[in-house]
């Protein structure tokens, strides 16, 4: 079923927002722009919802949430991490997941997205290959180079893939933990929504204001002139 309710859609937005931020500090490697990159994503899918937008299901809510962040970063979407420190890494990480994490930090800004999209974030080839911008041929070339890359610098035998069952290695890294801030209450749909609609009312609400800042300030030179 179609979806628009923002309240409905809410407790989405809390499920997907740990993953969005780490896919964008994979790829730009700066807090306070993946910080940013989330809150503009989810303000641009409540926009589309109060213009009348609807949503079929959560992998469509994924999707867009992704792209527009991906959209939004804009050049500083293809920085380079390979200095990229995981504080969730520091706890409890076996050398496995540090080799590995690091190994993904290192590939290069394609092939590195081919690879965290299909297997840390979940999405099949032909949606990836939407948020990254690619032509499905291009993207599998970009996400062949990545394996290829893994698997040679990886001992043999670990090999990062799923077993039957069970979740990649890859998708098993931790995220990179939300700011402080950002753990609390995330971005409401509903509020962000209630905000578009008021800024929508704006222009009406703006040209009174300044109205009566004219009139104010005629009011005070007569009274200058005159008093």
């Amino acid at each position: 079923m179609p979806r628009n309710d923002a309240r409905s859609l809410n407790p989405v937005l809390v499920e997907v927002r740990p993953s969005l931020f780490d896919y964008c500090m994979r790829m730009t490697g700066d807090i306070m722009k993946s910080s940013t990159l989330v809150h503009e994503a989810s303000c641009a899918l409540a926009e589309l919802l109060s213009g009348g937008g609807h949503m079929s299901g959560n992998d469509d809510f994924r999707l867009l949430l992704f792209r527009e962040a991906r959209t939004l970063a804009g050049d500083d979407w293809h920085a380079d991490t390979s200095i990229l420190q995981n504080p969730a890494l520091q706890v409890n990480a076996s050398p496995a997941q540090a080799k590995l994490d690091l190994i993904l930090r290192q590939l290069p800004a394609r092939e590195r997205e081919a690879i965290l999209l299909v297997e840390r974030y979940g999405f099949q080839a032909a949606d990836a290959c939407q948020i990254a911008g690619l032509q499905l041929e291009d993207f599998d070339v970009a996400l062949a180079m990545a394996w290829q890359k893994i698997l040679t610098a990886l001992p043999p035998g670990a090999v990062p893939v799923a077993a039957a069952g069970r979740a990649s290695p890859i998708e098993l890294l931790p995220n990179h933990p939300l700011p402080g801030v950002e753990q609390e209450p995330v971005t409401n749909l509903s509020e962000i929504m209630s905000e578009l609609e008021s800024t929508r009312r704006g222009p009406g609400v703006v040209k009174r204001i300044i109205w009566l800042m004219v009139f104010a300030g005629i009011t005070a030179g007569i009274w200058y002139l005159f008093f």
